[in-house]
């Protein structure tokens, strides 16, 4: 028996049946030997001795050792009361909540195809035992067309192509007012449900010869997916070492897709006779902004002063009008040049 094939597949089936079938976070799922035993006869059709099956333990644990699963002098497998076996967690292993949260993440995401979902539980299906139920799942779904849209911008960014496209709005199934983008992709991003393209623009880099000003976001969903190509004949105009270090200046300066050139750091407080609505009014601008410091903290006496880093772009006063609609919330701006173009937006707004 030692020398036959099934005994050689033995090892393996024992590192999978720990893998998938017990949960480290669980010792209701620990095992017996006797149970081991009648799994491996059920995949191959012979019962195993336990000194055999207590050797390939041995093996297992010294190859997690070895691939750096555990610590050095640990059992991956080990004996838990009852004479049970449990296993530990891998370094690199998804915790059951990290599982969780990505399983949900997924079935909320238009972007994700469900096949995912079901993958990962059967990579884990100790964590997904007992009926769990992920967040329902949304009707929009991604087309195949958008994920080749979205596999041909990542070409572009990591192959430094020029990526031409459509781009307008959507309106009675059909795209208006569109206009034809030529760009050099830098960067995918995901806000509020939605992917954005960051590039380059080459015509506004040619019109200017600033590439930082050139950068632009274009969300995706705003493509004419059957008007898009990369175009490997046109100069890449993209960043090269610096990148990163530009791709988080524009991000810090942008507010709901919209960017300035320059950062701005803007002291502002806010009032409010009842501490709720107070903490609800911060609570939805530092969604739209990135929050840098809180100066005076006396929420429960009705005030809070902070600081936020924003580009002076018109979505940031589309933010600050937000705070407005908080019954009894009053703004304390701190900045002439923004207290200004509030005002004249407000003017507007009034017609």
């Amino acid at each position: 028996m030692a020398n036959s094939e099934k005994s050689k597949l033995k090892v393996l089936l024992i590192y999978d049946y720990f893998l998938k079938q017990v949960n480290p976070f669980d010792e209701s799922t620990a095992v017996s030997m006797a149970q081991i035993i009648e799994y491996l006869k059920e995949m191959t059709g012979v019962v195993f001795e336990r000194k055999s099956v207590y050797a390939d333990i041995a093996k297992v644990n010294a190859f997690m050792v070895t691939i750096g699963g555990v610590d050095p002098d640990t059992d991956w497998i080990f004996m838990v009361s009852g004479r049970k076996y449990l296993r530990q967690e891998l370094k690199y292993e998804l915790s059951l909540d990290e599982a969780r949260l990505i399983v949900d993440a997924i079935s909320t995401t238009p972007f994700v195809e469900t096949d995912l979902v079901r993958n990962i539980k059967e990579m884990y299906p100790t964590y997904f035992r007992d009926g769990y139920k992920s967040l329902v799942k949304h009707d929009r779904t991604i087309s195949q067309r958008t994920k080749l849209l979205l596999n041909n911008i990542r070409h572009c960014i990591e192959e430094r192509c020029v990526f031409k496209f459509r781009y307008g709005y959507k309106f009675a199934d059909g795209f208006r007012a569109c206009s034809d983008k030529i760009t050099s992709p830098l960067a995918l991003d995901w806000e509020d449900g939605n992917y954005y393209l960051i590039a380059v623009d080459n015509d506004a880099y040619k019109a200017s010869g600033d590439r930082e000003k050139s950068i632009r976001r274009y969300r995706i969903d705003r493509f004419e997916t059957r008007a898009t190509g990369i175009d490997y004949n046109l100069e890449y105009v993209g960043f090269k070492d610096d990148k990163d270090k530009i791709l988080d200046k524009y991000l810090k300066s942008s507010i709901n897709a919209y960017s300035a050139g320059t950062v701005r750091v803007i002291t502002m407080g806010l009032k409010c006779k009842d501490e709720k609505t107070l903490m609800r009014a911060f609570n939805a601008f530092s969604d739209e902004v990135n929050i840098k410091n809180i100066i005076t903290d006396k929420s429960e006496d009705g005030y809070v002063r902070f600081t936020f880093e924003a580009g002076i772009v018109p979505t940031l006063f589309t933010a600050l009008f937000k705070l407005t609609t908080f019954d009894g919330v009053s703004l304390e701006i701190e900045d002439e040049e923004i207290n200004a173009k509030f005002r004249e937006y407000l003017y507007k707004a009034l017609g």
